[in-house]
């Protein structure tokens, strides 16, 4: 979480265009005096209290956000939330490699660590290429400086910047359907397919039995793998997902991996073999 202050008024008039909320429905959503925000936003010099605080807290988490939309829906319009609800998923759901990462929350339905969420993508993205002969998303495996061993930048800079959310308790199921689904159909069913899911959400649960250090000593046993040795002047910056499906078909095959839950022994066992070498 930033440090608490108030909004600044160039942020509350960004807020609202993010949000796709009018300034007397966000007031109102906020259970204020309808004309509160629309004050604010007229004001040159927005003053410190309780409000704008609030304010600024929302700016910076999505998530918030969301949450407070979803609880106090009832104090604005049908069409006002079902816009706002919309603005907040269109960026995520604009990008392939975005959608499955959110996807990846949502069956999880609470937040889960950056590590987590990078290694179920990778190993998603692994299966996907090996055993259905084709990518997730088109994104390649590209650890980039300052992102440590994350594969993704896309999804390590969103992470950071608080772009995704979890789905929790207080969302509704026919919510999402009504106001999500039916408004991105066309983009979701190509990407989503019952089977791909499937996919996913066996990696996910596979996935929930093991820890952070196991994460992070699988991203980093990875990016060795894929990229070379740190000091190698050979250490390559990428990897195309031809690469991947190449390497790990011969993974696979060494392995004897030949559906989706033969996986779950050879990540137990890689992962035992990373403990007892970290701890040598």
């Amino acid at each position: 979480m930033e440090r608490l202050r108030s909004i600044r008024k160039e942020e509350l008039l960004e807020l609202i265009k993010r949000y796709n909320i009018g300034k007397k429905p966000l007031s109102k959503l906020l259970g204020w005096g309808e004309t509160t925000v629309l004050l604010y936003s007229a004001m040159d010099e927005i003053p410190d209290n309780e409000y704008t605080e609030r304010l600024y807290q929302l700016y910076v988490d999505k998530g918030q956000y969301l949450e407070v939309l979803m609880n106090n829906k009832s104090n604005i319009t049908d069409i006002a939330y079902r816009k706002s609800l919309r603005a907040i998923h269109q960026p995520i759901l604009d990008n392939r490699i975005l959608m499955v990462a959110q996807f990846v929350m949502d069956i999880n339905r609470k937040e889960i660590s950056q590590a987590r969420l990078e290694v179920i993508l990778l190993w998603s993205q692994i299966a996907s290429l090996v055993l259905m002969d084709k990518p997730l998303f088109d994104d390649i495996y590209q650890p980039t400086k300052g992102n440590g061993n994350s594969p993704y930048k896309t999804v390590a800079e969103k992470y950071m910047e608080k772009q995704f959310f979890a789905l929790g308790d207080c969302h509704e199921a026919d919510d999402l359907r009504k106001n999500i689904y039916e408004a991105f159909k066309a983009k979701l069913d190509p990407v989503l397919t019952e089977e791909i899911k499937a996919l996913i959400s066996h990696i996910s649960e596979m996935f929930s039995w093991y820890g952070e250090k196991a994460f992070s000593e699988l991203l980093a046993f990875e990016r060795f793998i894929l990229c070379g040795p740190p000091d190698s002047k050979e250490r390559r910056r990428s990897a195309s997902n031809e690469t991947l499906k190449k390497l790990y078909a011969e993974v696979f095959t060494q392995a004897k991996i030949k559906k989706l839950s033969d996986i779950d022994s050879y990540i137990a066992k890689l992962i035992n073999k990373l403990r007892i070498k970290k701890a040598d």
